[in-house]
């Protein structure tokens, strides 16, 4: 896939997924894998300084939580001010979906 046409929809994806509950950083990089049947993968490089952004926003928060192995995860979870972005975003991203729909579409 065209990196250049996922380019800027990190956050987008990573707040939509956030939605769906508190997820650490390489249960995010599985969930992406599975979705997508293995055509993208989000490369840690990536994915840490989005979730970085994203918290220094203030659109996200992380805490750590122990494991039963006594290990601990760094959960990022999305706060409201997220919320409303990503409700937001998603508005822009089904305009701009449409737009490019009417050139490229069934009807084209």
């Amino acid at each position: 896939m065209d990196r250049e046409l996922l380019k800027g929809s990190t956050p987008l994806l990573l707040l939509s997924l956030l939605c769906e509950g508190p997820m650490y950083g390489y249960q995010i990089i599985e969930t992406v894998r599975q979705r997508t049947g293995g055509t993208y993968t989000l490369k840690e490089g990536a994915l840490y300084p989005a979730l970085h952004k994203l918290e220094a926003t203030e659109f996200i928060s992380s805490y750590w939580e122990t494991q039963e192995n006594g290990r601990e995860r760094r959960y990022y979870a999305i706060l409201p001010s997220g919320e409303a972005f990503l409700k937001a975003k998603k508005k822009e991203w089904n305009q701009f979906v449409a737009m490019v729909q009417a050139f490229v579409g069934p009807k084209a």
